[in-house]
């Protein structure tokens, strides 16, 4: 992975876990699982496999005042990106690793009821795809950002669930690597995970 990307990455977490600094401010900690979907990439696909809808694992650690200001750090694993019915990838994988800045509404108005939010920020995207006969093996790491929202319910006073709804897409387009015209990538996942408040 670039320095550079990491570095940027890093900053924008940190610069997202500035916002939250009330005193009644709480960790969510969420292991996720959901769909990616509607994927448009210029990526060399020999399976067709974005067309399709995959599985993906994830997780968020956010930060959240009383107000409606916070952050959170997300990741979204999505294996066999690339992987489909033609059988020619052998392996293949998606990462989305994002620092995000959240608005959502006031914790007092939605204490045990569903609290709204929206978040986005930036971060990277990765893709890798190796297939049977070693041809054209593929990895890459593209800067990119995120934007989407949801809702978070609590059912106890440290457990709950979260929905979320995201869309991901990188934010320049290259002339390297193995695609047809400029490199690109974007698609959207659903998610929908248990939260663990602290």
């Amino acid at each position: 992975m670039s320095v550079r990307l990491v570095r940027a990455l890093a900053a924008s977490v940190l610069l997202a876990l500035a916002f939250p600094q009330s005193a009644a401010a709480e960790w969510h900690f969420t292991p996720m699982i959901g769909t990616t979907f509607f994927i448009k990439t210029s990526l060399l696909d020999p399976d067709a496999a974005t067309d399709q809808i995959h599985r993906n694992f994830g997780g968020s650690v956010a930060l959240l005042g009383g107000g409606i200001l916070g952050a959170e750090g997300l990741i979204v694993w999505t294996p066999g990106f690339f992987t489909g019915d033609n059988g020619l990838v052998d392996k293949s994988r998606s990462i989305a690793a994002m620092g995000n800045v959240v608005i959502t509404t006031p914790r007092r108005w939605t204490e045990y009821s569903l609290r709204p939010f929206v978040s986005g920020g930036l971060g990277v995207l990765t893709a890798s795809r190796t297939d049977v006969f070693q041809v054209f093996p593929d990895s890459r790491y593209l800067p990119a950002f995120n934007i989407g929202g949801g809702a978070i319910g609590f059912l106890s006073k440290r457990t709950g669930l979260r929905f979320d709804l995201r869309y991901y897409s990188g934010l320049s387009r290259s002339e390297e690597g193995i695609a047809i015209g400029r490199v690109h990538l974007r698609y959207m996942t659903a998610s929908v995970g248990v939260v663990l408040r602290r």
